[in-house]
Formats: C-alpha cells, sequence, structure tokens
C-alpha cells in the first residue's frame, strides 16, 4: 500500500504513470547520463488526499554520480537567488543560522549574523566553504538535530525540500533544531505555477525532485505542527524562465497535460510551439506574469 512521505495517510490518488524508459531517455538527452541504473521500474505519480502532498511511488532519488553530472548546467548551482533577497528580510543579525543543503556556503554572505552553520553531504562543498572561513558539516539534519535541539533562532532550506525522500522526518528535525519563536524559512518549485503543466520536465522528476508542494500543503504543516506562516512568497516568471513559460501555455491550448509525452507529433509540434513563444515572447509585459518558478514560505514556531 502506497503512503505519503509527509503526513503518512493512505489515501492517494494516481494521477499518471511514467514509463520508466521514457524517464531515461528524457535525462540521456538532457544531462547525457544513463539513469537506468537508478530508474529500474515504472513510477506512478501520486496527490495525497490528506494534505494534497503531489509525490513519485517510489520515491528514486539520485546519487553523487548523478548529482555530478549537473554540475555541467551553468545555471545549477548558483551563488545569486532571488530567494535569498526574500530570505533575509526575516533574519536579524543576532540570529543563530541554520541551512539545510547548504552547499558551499553561499547563503551565508548574505546574512548579517556571524552565527552560521550550514550541513551538506557534499565534502568538496565543505571544503570550498572553510575556505571562505564558513562553517558547514557533512551532516544530516536528522542527527543534527538531536544533538542541538532549540538552538537556531532560524532554519532555512534553498531548492532541497523536493529532492528528500523522507519529508516528515525532515521536517519534524528542521522544527528539532528550531527554537519556539524561532523561523522555517523554505523555497521550493511552486506547483501553484507553470511548473505543474511542463510535459517532458525531467528535473521535476526523479531521481531529482521526488515530491512537488503547493501552498496549501504548506498550510496543513502549519495546522498539524501548530505553526503559522508568517508569509508566502510567489516569485513572477523569471526572464531565464519566460520563453518556457509561454511554451508551456501554448502547448497546453492544443495537448493534454501529461508529465511525459514523447510521441512523434507531440515532438514536432514543439518546435513549432517553441517558434510561437519566441514571436510572442516581445509581447509578454511584466504585469502578465503568473506565478513563477519558486515560493518561499516563512513559517513560525
Amino acid at each position: 500500500m502506497v503512503s505519503c512521505p509527509l503526513c503518512k495517510n493512505e489515501n492517494i490518488i494516481n494521477i499518471e504513470t511514467i514509463d520508466k524508459n521514457i524517464l531515461v531517455h528524457l535525462y540521456k538527452k538532457f544531462i547525457g547520463l544513463d539513469c537506468s541504473y537508478l530508474i529500474n521500474q515504472n513510477l506512478d505519480y501520486c496527490e495525497c488526499e490528506n494534505c494534497k502532498l503531489r509525490f513519485f511511488d517510489p520515491l528514486i532519488t539520485g546519487d553523487e554520480k548523478f548529482y555530478n553530472s549537473l554540475q555541467k548546467l551553468k545555471w545549477y548551482y548558483m551563488d545569486e537567488k532571488e530567494e535569498y533577497s526574500e530570505a533575509i528580510k526575516h533574519i536579524k543579525p543576532t540570529d543563530k543560522v541554520l541551512e539545510i543543503g547548504s552547499g558551499k556556503g553561499a547563503f551565508a554572505k548574505y546574512i548579517e549574523s556571524s552565527s552560521y552553520v550550514g550541513l551538506d553531504f557534499s565534502e568538496k562543498a565543505k571544503e570550498m566553504a572553510e575556505r571562505n572561513g564558513v562553517v558547514v558539516k557533512n551532516e544530516a539534519v536528522q542527527s543534527y538535530a538531536q544533538k542541538h535541539e532549540e538552538e537556531f533562532d532560524v532554519v532555512v532550506s534553498f531548492q532541497v525540500l523536493e529532492h528528500v525522500s523522507d519529508s516528515k522526518s525532515f521536517i519534524e528535525s528542521q522544527l528539532q533544531a528550531l527554537k519556539t519563536g524561532g523561523k522555517l524559512i523554505i523555497a521550493v518549485p511552486s506547483e501553484d505555477s507553470f511548473l505543474k503543466y511542463v510535459n517532458n520536465g525531467a528535473l521535476n522528476m526523479p531521481p531529482h525532485h521526488v515530491t512537488r508542494w503547493s501552498d496549501s500543503t504548506f498550510e496543513f504543516i502549519a495546522e498539524k505542527y501548530g505553526l503559522s506562516i508568517v508569509g508566502t512568497y510567489h516569485e513572477k516568471v523569471q526572464e531565464v524562465h519566460k520563453h518556457w513559460y509561454l511554451k508551456t501555455l501554448i502547448e497546453n491550448r492544443f495537448f493534454a497535460t501529461k508529465l511525459v509525452d514523447i510521441s512523434l507529433f507531440r515532438m514536432v509540434s514543439k518546435k513549432v510551439i517553441g517558434l510561437m513563444a519566441t514571436v510572442f515572447l516581445n509581447a509578454l509585459r511584466d504585469e502578465m506574469l503568473p506565478n513563477g518558478h519558486t515560493v518561499l514560505v516563512v513559517i513560525k514556531k
């Protein structure tokens, strides 16, 4: 029986079944890596009727080999992110900050606080952080939180939660490390955006992203753990994503919404749609833009 990785409820809707061979094909085309050693069975794309989390079953996550292959994408590891600028509005210079999935600690330079700890599994990231005087530890949040209960004023994670297979223990451990009255700040790809309708978006599927998060799911988390949502920030479609957004918008006028579809007709149509999006791009105005890629949620314990 399939259960939700967040609330453990078993009332699950199967939205779509993903053919493993098609998903392997998409990743090989996109990043040049044969992921068949990770994706060895078909996946179900599901929604929990209780908390509205969308997730894949099984929850197949990437390994070091997989993530190393993503390093060739220049935009993948960015030192500057819009969510950083929004997050710092909620952090005081006196706050003690813990970041989960910190990488080399790029966010540390954005905050005035000198009390910062990052957690990341990458030894290379830790070495890079140390050269810049940033403290990063190679430890899981679950074990770290047990030794540092209610120690931090702010716990943050940027584009991490959607990669985690055990959402429940991940969130509970973040809360365990957080002081009462402290703030949990989470940024993830938004399921309340055009991403929900993207076809053949490999990076929003396993072994990269294994869960999808909407505002309603964060509202569920707040209610379940007795928390309050301080604010929810949706970025608008960013310049780099405008063409992608238009292609998705046009494509969903002509085709059914499916996560994967590599039929010949759809593939040929994509090229035509891409040209149409280019034509319409100049007419796109900022006031016309809907929610973009990322949502940042600030939750008070």
